[in-house]
């Protein structure tokens, strides 16, 4: 527990200031020490054991700052038996003396501290448990569906239950039964055969209405279980603001008869024991009235009143050595029966064991067990072919749709000749236009009559460039004569040539135009590398953060509901303080803090999961801030402010 961990560290941190400021006053050098523990008859070892368990029971860590319990009963148990009393007039056997009361004290002093930390946590920690199950309790009362499946799933066990009870009524009636008392089981037959009706009737009614019994049974155990945490609450509250509630401070200077450690912290650790012995074997838990922290108040001063005047007396190590034996009683005894007496309670009034909860379900797995087995036996073959087909499936899309792209759009970036994207072949539209060129230039050639005026009408390199640049001028004119007679045409002239030699060059026209397609694309090859890779990376993607999802922490999916948790425990929160009834100094009742710490705790665990690094830093700060001891309003203003600073997470 956070809070409880903070209150420890630092009623810790306060005697290790103590401890320093007994050292550095009055420690006596090396020699003397020996000599002055020889006259006091006190043995030297227990100085060094003492100094030893002061560093044991030092908390070094804040986050985990409690020994196990095992730990601390051993340093208990090995705590020494000489007392130092007496009557001493040398100065330095006195100073000497009052160096080892005060060590004595404060290790009794640190023990109750350690003590204290581990009581506070077992009943936070049963606090919790029973709000869970006080929480199932009420899931089963929302609604009568809950209700009758509760009762569907606690049919056995009552029938169970009432069997026992009538076969023991029975046993027990026939062992009661004499001889002498067979006239009078007569007359009670005959007696019992003219209210029979009337009782066919009270089970009639008691019949016809198993949800009621159902809601009063869940009643009476969330009433149970209800008491109980409040009466943990009640105990924590009482602890942390009575225990040790002087800190230590500069007022705690020396004193010629009792040392740096004076009866008022004396007195401070016998009322911490005291208290901590009282809520543990009080029987007036049970009855968990309303005056309940009047009588341990009452309770507390007669008790601190007998102890003070038994070991408060001068320099004595008595009180140390009976604190240490009562700690070691409440870890030994007392802590485990109160542990052993809550998990009874929460057993019997808790949530239904899951054999309970689950005998249906499993009563069906198990009968229908040998029909599912002969049902995967006839077609195993086929969910054989199931699983093959989408092994192969899953393969043939990751070669095709992964690997191959990427292995594309390396090729692509290295610039490999095979994973150029083309329309045509590279060498189509030159093998065309030279064929087009050869055309013209025969059909120019065999059809005109060479003229010396005009030698350029008949160089074959002038009509090439001209043929290049889309001019068919020659052949155009050829092909309008012909088609002026085009039956003439077609038998004696050149129509039918002139008209390929167009087809021809309507080929070429589309191969350029193709072409100029094919340098546009390649110089987006890049760019369509990685858009036939996006779907199979996406696809990919998305199946592999499902699988994550489905078999991993479902961090993803789980961020709502770890919000909705959070927000739902400030709720709780801000209800613990509305709801409470304040005292007349306008703080918490005991009980109410209780709950403040535990609903707190709960709040700082559910924010654990969501707040990191600096804003947990800051939330643990206003958790601290929200258990100190102060007024209600004040607390009501930090939740408000946890609301507002913390809702981007709310």
């Amino acid at each position: 527990m956070y809070a409880i961990n903070n209150r420890a560290y630092g009623l810790d941190t306060h005697f290790d200031k103590l401890w320093r400021r007994i050292n550095d006053d009055a420690h006596p050098k090396s020699l003397e020490f020996y000599e002055h523990a020889s006259q006091a008859n006190y043995p030297i070892e227990n100085v060094a054991k003492l100094e030893k368990f002061m560093d044991s029971l030092s908390m070094t860590s804040k986050s985990q700052p409690l020994l196990q319990t095992e730990r601390l009963l051993k340093i208990i148990a090995e705590y020494p038996e000489d007392v130092v009393n007496g009557d001493y007039t040398s100065s330095d056997v006195k100073v000497f003396m009052t160096h080892v009361v005060d060590t004595s004290w404060l290790v009794a002093a640190k023990a109750a501290v350690q003590t204290l930390g581990i009581i506070l946590n077992t009943l936070s920690d049963d606090v919790l448990s029973l709000n869970d199950e006080m929480l199932y309790w009420d899931s089963v009362l929302e609604s009568p569906w809950s209700l009758g499946l509760y009762m569907i799933q606690n049919s056995p066990v009552v029938l169970w239950s009432r069997f026992r009870k009538a076969w023991r009524h029975a046993n027990s009636t026939n062992n009661r039964r004499t001889p002498g008392q067979t006239g009078w089981m007569k007359f009670y037959e005959s007696v019992r055969q003219c209210i029979l009706p009337q009782r066919l009737h009270f089970w009639r009614g008691r019949m016809l209405s198993p949800l009621s019994t159902a809601k009063s049974d869940v009643r009476q155990k969330r009433k149970t279980l209800s008491s109980l945490k409040d009466m943990n609450a009640s105990s924590i509250g009482i602890l942390i603001r009575k225990s040790f509630s002087r800190e230590v401070g500069d007022e705690y200077s020396g004193d010629d008869s009792y040392g740096m450690f004076n009866e008022s912290w004396q007195v401070n650790v016998l009322e911490g024991v005291a208290l901590m012995k009282l809520l543990l074997e009080d029987p007036e838990k049970e009855s968990a009235t309303w005056n309940y922290e009047e009588h341990i108040n009452m309770a507390i001063n007669q008790e601190v009143s007998s102890m003070r005047m038994h070991y408060c007396t001068g320099l004595s190590s008595e009180g140390p050595r009976f604190v240490m034996s009562q700690l070691g009683y409440i870890l030994e005894k007392l802590l485990p029966a109160y542990a052993k007496a809550s998990a009874t309670t929460i057993n019997n009034a808790g949530r239904p064991h899951y054999l309970v909860r689950f005998w249906l379900p499993l009563t069906l797995a198990l009968f229908s067990t040998s029909t599912s087995l002969e049902l995967l036996r006839n077609k195993r073959h086929e969910l054989l072919e199931w699983v093959a087909n989408f092994g192969s499936t899953t393969i043939e899309f990751w070669n095709n749709w992964v690997v191959d792209p990427i292995h594309r759009l390396i090729g692509t970036i290295r610039h490999d000749e095979k994973s150029e994207i083309a329309l045509m072949s590279r060498n189509s539209l030159e093998a065309d236009r030279a064929s087009l060129e050869r055309m013209v230039v025969d059909f120019i050639l065999d059809r005109c009559e060479p003229n010396k005026n005009d030698y350029d009408a008949f160089d074959t390199h002038v009509i090439t460039a001209k043929v290049r640049e889309g001019d068919l001028t020659p052949v155009l004119k050829a092909y309008e004569n012909d088609l002026r007679s085009p039956f003439v045409g077609t038998i004696k002239g050149d129509l039918v040539r002139a008209l390929l030699i167009q087809i021809q060059k309507t080929k070429v026209d589309v191969e350029i135009a193709i072409g100029g397609i094919d340098a546009l694309l390649k110089s987006q090859e890049l760019v369509f590398g990685f858009i036939g890779l996006t779907p199979g990376i996406m696809v990919s993607y998305a199946t592999l953060r499902w699988l994550y999802s489905l078999l991993g922490s479902r961090r993803g999916l789980r961020t709502g509901k770890q919000q909705d948790q959070l927000r739902h425990a400030l709720r709780v929160v801000h209800r613990t303080l509305t709801s409470s009834v304040p005292t007349p100094g306008d703080t918490l009742a005991f009980r109410d803090y209780g709950l403040l710490i535990c609903n707190a705790e709960v709040l700082l665990s559910k924010a654990r999961t969501i707040l990191k690094g600096a804003d947990l830093r800051s939330f643990q700060e206003d958790i601290n801030e929200l258990v100190e001891r102060d007024t209600i309003d004040r607390q009501l203003k930090v939740v408000e402010r946890m609301g507002w600073v913390y809702s981007r997470w709310i």
